[in-house]
């Protein structure tokens, strides 16, 4: 059974109760995890259902664990005490990004609720443009002066309050101008004398960030170099915090997210596929498809402009690179979507029927729009409307083809314990080409045993 699976039916029984305090009590036992991965998979109403039933500590705790576009949809349907402690909890990069999200007057009520030393700490970052080291930087970190000793350091981090710290691995040594002079790491200090200092055991070639490097750039340092965290600097190399490890491995998934759907010809961040909503889907693969159609009317127009003389191609060739480019770019768009998201686990087996309903509704609306956008063409390139109507029927019936078998085919493979990238989009491209011809031809057929279109012969 896929992870999640039994959970969602336990979350399912929790709704169902007549009593709230016996539905609490049931949730209580799951961990937040679970119920995230369980909710993305019920109805909206059911959501907000869910998260009220839950203590404002958990239900923040499930707002985290749930992709970036889902909670920001559920924020709006929450009341501010559970999105304050959500808020409060939050990496500190999406704690600033929820001010976009939620609009200035609310966030600022919401800092008001949330201790006071957060709340500053946000309004500082908030400083530094979106995309920069400075945005994701955390300034909890270990630190310690030149003299300090092993001891002493030791007596510090058994005192601190656990949540003082984001992480201990590292430990910054800094002068009373706060510039950073070097670093030693946990290892370092356990294992060093009692009575050793910090500038005595400390490594002062240290890689570092500034606030206003991209976090990409930031992050890919941090890989290259193996590093747990990354010190981030101001201009004058006062040490502002630190750039974590979980940080740039979220940056660098989204951003490799980001760049394997652009190949793909999808637009948009590297946020869950499982979390977005229909009508996102639509809008990051339609702009490309709309400037890919209108390049192929250049392939037309070659064939137009050859096939009025001694060639004399049948008119209804002129619009097979439309078509078939329409539908094999569909393809691509569609099954790198699903492989990427089988990679990364936001879908699973168990999710066929979520992603087939929601694509064939994508792929019904690109259709329809790539349909109107092919019958203009036809008639203004003076067409037989007959033939144009074709062209406009034809294009729906090949994209939502070519968004059913881009979903079927990688899914399929993982059913079958196949590498779904072998489901590539080049593979799917070649076989909705053919698919596609034998539609619009069929169509065409169709048209003229009804008497509908005549052809010259």
């Amino acid at each position: 059974m896929p992870p999640g699976t039994e959970v969602k039916d336990l979350v399912s029984q929790a709704l169902s109760l007549d009593s709230q305090d016996e539905a609490k009590e049931l949730l209580d036992d799951l961990r937040p995890e679970d119920i995230a991965d369980a909710i993305v998979r019920l109805e909206e109403e059911e959501k907000v259902q869910v998260l009220n039933l839950l203590s404002e500590a958990t239900g923040a705790q499930v707002l985290i664990e749930l992709p970036t576009a889902e909670s920001k949809a559920l924020i709006e349907q929450l009341p501010d005490a559970v999105v304050a402690w959500y808020l409060d909890i939050l990496p500190m990069d999406d704690a600033l990004d929820l001010l976009e999200d939620i609009g200035e007057e609310r966030y600022n009520d919401l800092l008001n609720m949330i201790p006071e030393e957060d709340a500053r700490e946000i309004q500082r970052l908030l400083r530094y443009s979106e995309g920069s080291v400075g945005r994701m930087m955390t300034e909890r970190f270990f630190e310690s002066f030149p003299e300090q000793t092993m001891d002493s350091l030791l007596g510090d981090l058994r005192g601190a309050p656990i949540e003082k710290y984001e992480t201990v691995n590292d430990i910054y040594v800094l002068d009373n101008r706060r510039h950073l002079l070097g670093v030693f790491s946990l290892r370092k200090l356990l294992r060093a004398a009692p009575s050793a200092v910090a500038e005595e055991v400390m490594n002062d070639d240290v890689v570092v960030a500034q606030a206003n490097d991209k976090a990409e750039d930031a992050a890919r340092r941090m890989a290259r170099y193996g590093l747990y965290a990354l010190p981030v600097l101001d201009e004058r190399g006062r040490m502002l915090g630190i750039f974590t490890g979980d940080d740039a491995q979220t940056v660098l998934r989204e951003e490799d997210t980001r760049d394997v759907l652009a190949l793909g010809g999808v637009t948009g961040s590297g946020d869950s596929y499982i979390g977005l909503r229909w009508y996102q889907l639509y809008q990051r693969r339609i702009y490309w498809l709309l400037g890919l159609f209108v390049a192929e009317f250049g392939t037309g127009m070659v064939m137009r402009h050859y096939g009025q003389g001694e060639l004399q191609i049948n008119p209804l060739l002129l619009f097979l690179p439309l078509l078939i480019g329409a539908g094999g770019n569909v393809g691509a768009q569609v099954t790198t979507t699903i492989t990427r998201a089988l990679a990364l686990d936001e879908v699973r087996l168990s999710d066929w029927r979520r992603v087939m309903g929601r694509e064939l509704l994508v792929a019904s609306l690109i259709g329809l729009t790539l349909g109107f956008v092919g019958y203009l063409r036809a008639l203004l390139w003076g067409t037989d409307p007959r033939l144009s109507v074709i062209v406009g029927l034809a294009l729906p019936l090949i994209v939502i083809w070519a968004a059913t078998v881009g979903s079927v085919l990688p899914i399929g493979a993982k059913r079958m314990g196949i590498d779904p990238a072998v489901m590539s989009a080049p593979f799917i491209s070649t076989f909705v080409d053919a698919t596609g011809l034998v539609i619009y031809f069929q169509l065409a057929r169709t048209a003229v045993e009804m008497g509908f279109l005549v052809l010259p012969r």
